[in-house]
């Protein structure tokens, strides 16, 4: 900044032929003029632009997108997004624009280059390209279109290439977008079953199988069960408090390692709504006591419900690998995951007649339309049971 002042300071200012004022400096080399009615708004002018280049900004005609997406992350996301929201955005760039757009002149792309590479994901034609489903094409659109806008609203192009870029039809995207499915009761049935069994080497309760129980009878995300206190448990009133979450794959951008990827607790949930206490009944009380007595047995200490062996924050991977290896004890032929113990959850609370808004507030959405649209599929079939059972006349 304080260069930026200087450059200011000595910046020559003559009165043109029109009346305006115009102020010249030297910029890598290059002559740029300002302009303005008083010395002040010149001043002004050449300032924004000096804060500009020295934040990363090229000159329009010279830009590529790389070049100016690059900028527009670092200087317009990374300190306004969470931090594996920004990886994601990041990712997206990297893998997909950067190696298509990318050497283009930001203010050569067309709307059919977008639309070409949108296609090039949806329908691949060469085989080294990956082809991304319905929400993958969505990700390129959604990361270029306010790249543009903000382009456009620094002087750098006209218009938005990505207003017309039309995402194809699912009969046109070669991968299909993956429904996630719920547990029957009979499944749910399998899946406590085998949890509850006493392992034969050692015969004690695998640890991770009660939390997977927890999973599916709380509905919580998988990141907040990591980070889930014993100090957020009130076994006696009977709640629990769900305050954070864990974010994983965030990757290190200061580190001297490109690809190293890291975790954080953040101090509170995926969303505002995510804040919440939820009841605990017969069947949560009972679980989270087997883990009270399973690490009393076993001489360890820790302040998570969900922990290894010393004690120290587990992980996804820790706890799918339990999950897959107790659905391989039973009949479920399906890929179960952990967001398929919350959404199982959510079916459940559907099924029984339980209001949208209420199960919403349990699962700590942020609105009551994510509920909705989610579960969809549930919410028509049991209508469509209540009319069979229903008779008018």
């Amino acid at each position: 900044m304080n260069n930026v002042s200087a450059i200011i300071n000595k910046m020559n200012i003559k009165e043109r032929a029109d009346g305006r004022l115009e102020g010249r400096i030297t910029v890598n080399g290059k002559r740029k003029s300002f302009y303005g009615m008083t010395k002040a708004e010149v001043k002004n002018s050449a300032k924004q632009y000096l804060i500009k280049v020295e934040n990363g900004y090229i000159e329009p005609k010279n830009v590529t997108l790389s070049e100016y997406m690059a900028y527009w992350l670092e200087t317009y996301k990374k300190e306004t997004v969470e931090p594996n929201t920004y990886t994601r955005l990041y990712r997206v760039y990297e893998n997909q624009i950067k190696t298509t757009l990318g050497n283009k002149k930001i203010g050569d792309i067309s709307t059919k280059d977008i639309q070409n590479v949108i296609n090039s994901y949806a329908k691949p034609k060469d085989e080294d390209v990956k082809p991304l489903a319905k929400s993958g094409l969505e990700k390129i659109k959604h990361l270029l279109s306010p790249c543009m806008d903000s382009a456009i609203k620094e002087g750098v192009i006209q218009s938005n290439p990505c207003e017309d870029v039309v995402i194809p039809s699912e009969n046109y995207i070669y991968k299909e977008t993956k429904e996630q499915f719920s547990l029957t009761d009979n499944q749910i049935e399998e899946i406590k079953a085998v949890a509850l069994t006493r392992c034969e080497n050692d015969n004690k309760y695998l640890r991770n199988r009660v939390v997977i129980l927890l999973l599916l009878n709380l509905g919580l995300r998988a990141g907040e069960m990591l980070v889930l206190e014993w100090k957020d448990v009130d076994l006696e009133n009977r709640i629990v408090s769900i305050n954070k979450t864990l974010q994983t794959g965030i990757k290190d951008f200061e580190g001297t390692q490109g690809n190293s990827y890291n975790s954080r607790t953040k101090k509170s949930t995926k969303t505002k709504s995510g804040m919440r206490t939820l009841p605990l009944n017969d069947a949560s009380i009972h679980y989270f006591n087997l883990l009270l007595d399973y690490d009393k047995e076993n001489g360890v200490k820790s302040k998570y419900v969900c922990h290894t062996k010393h004690g120290t924050i587990s992980n996804h991977r820790n706890l799918q690998k339990s999950l897959d290896c107790m659905v391989a004890k039973t009949d479920i032929k399906e890929r179960v995951t952990l967001h398929t113990l919350r959404h199982t959850y959510g079916s459940v609370l559907i099924r029984n007649n339980i209001r949208v808004e209420v199960v919403s507030k349990l699962m700590g959405h942020s609105s009551i339309t994510i509920t909705y649209n989610k579960y969809i599929h549930t919410i028509q079939e049991e209508e469509a049971k209540a009319m069979n059972i229903v008779s008018v006349c």
